[in-house]
């Protein structure tokens, strides 16, 4: 049984603990806050030994893995510190908010030769694996295009004050929390991205978060996509994949609609799959042998993405990536 430490136990950070409850290969033994009375209680919850600091916690505890579920900003500057804990460090996306900060996080645990996770959940759902599945069999025939919506009232559950409604923390409304998740499925499916045109504002929320946001995509191998995302709505979640002999929709996480030329709308139920609990035991099983799904280069990919449709936003223009 692999023990594992979580640096920043909020709400995400409990889901995680949490879904490792009933693993038989890894649990959660320890949890590090810079005040760790503030997560007294939920540390006796969950049975968690809390320190001040991660230093610590490797000093005073067996520990086999870094968990980290902080503020976005902080994530390649601890990634680079611990990886003097000689210790596997999974850390939840984004990776980092610029393109220098998640290459160098990758570069210092290449030459420490620490394995590095950036978790990403939707790449285990049962609906997506099926679509690749159906995709690597040519099943769908050439992919023209992708579109996306990852949506919800995410900006009116977090506090003015907290960092997740900090656009220096989360740009671009809800790129950093859901967007994220499809730019990533993107990439993994369609690979380098040449050109990106967006736009994001807010219309109705009232704290520092764009409620609105919408991108469009060029891939360099031809293909084109389209991802919105709103913090200001009702939760959707939607993945459609066309190709010249049909389209796959992913429409609620565990079913999955396909279209094919001239025949009938079929619907695949898939079974339900406890993500953050398969994203952590992949992680466990990949400390000898990498073969976690979210290569590192699809990470950094992502994150040049993502400062570039800030850069769009910014400069109300499309940008050229390569």
């Amino acid at each position: 049984m692999k023990k594992l430490v979580i640096q920043g136990l909020g709400k995400w950070g409990e889901i995680l603990v949490r879904s490792l409850a009933n693993s038989k290969i890894a649990k959660f033994t320890v949890a590090v806050s810079r005040n760790p009375k503030m997560i007294n209680a939920i540390s006796k919850k969950y049975k968690l030994k809390p320190y001040a600091s991660m230093e610590e916690a490797v000093k005073n505890e067996k520990i086999d893995g870094i968990v980290l579920c902080t503020p976005h900003s902080v994530h390649a500057k601890q990634i680079i510190d611990y990886t003097r804990f000689k210790k596997p460090i999974f850390v939840e996306k984004p990776l980092a908010l610029n393109t220098k900060d998640a290459i160098n996080s990758v570069k210092k645990c290449k030459e420490k030769k620490i394995f590095l996770a950036v978790g990403q959940n939707r790449r285990f759902l049962s609906t997506y694996n099926y679509l690749i599945k159906i995709i690597d069999k040519n099943q769908l025939g050439k992919i023209l295009h992708v579109e996306a919506n990852f949506s919800g009232p995410s900006g009116f559950r977090h506090a003015k004050s907290g960092w997740r409604s900090n656009s220096k923390e989360s740009p671009a409304g809800g790129m950093t929390g859901k967007g994220i998740h499809m730019t990533d499925l993107m990439i993994s499916l369609l690979g380098l991205v040449k050109t990106v045109s967006a736009r994001s504002k807010r219309q109705f929320l009232k704290n520092n978060m764009d409620d609105t946001t919408d991108v469009a995509l060029e891939f360099k191998n031809g293909s084109t996509a389209y991802l919105s995302t709103l913090t200001a709505t009702a939760d959707i979640w939607r993945f459609q994949v066309f190709g010249t002999n049909g389209w796959a929709e992913i429409r609620d996480e565990h079913n999955l609609k396909i279209k094919m030329n001239n025949k009938k709308e079929i619907i695949i139920n898939t079974l339900k799959v406890n993500t953050e609990k398969a994203e952590l035991e992949a992680f466990i099983k990949s400390f000898k042998k990498n073969n976690f799904p979210v290569k590192n280069h699809e990470a950094i990919e992502n994150i040049r993405l993502l400062e570039n449709i800030n850069l769009s936003i910014k400069k109300q223009k499309t940008i050229v990536l390569r």
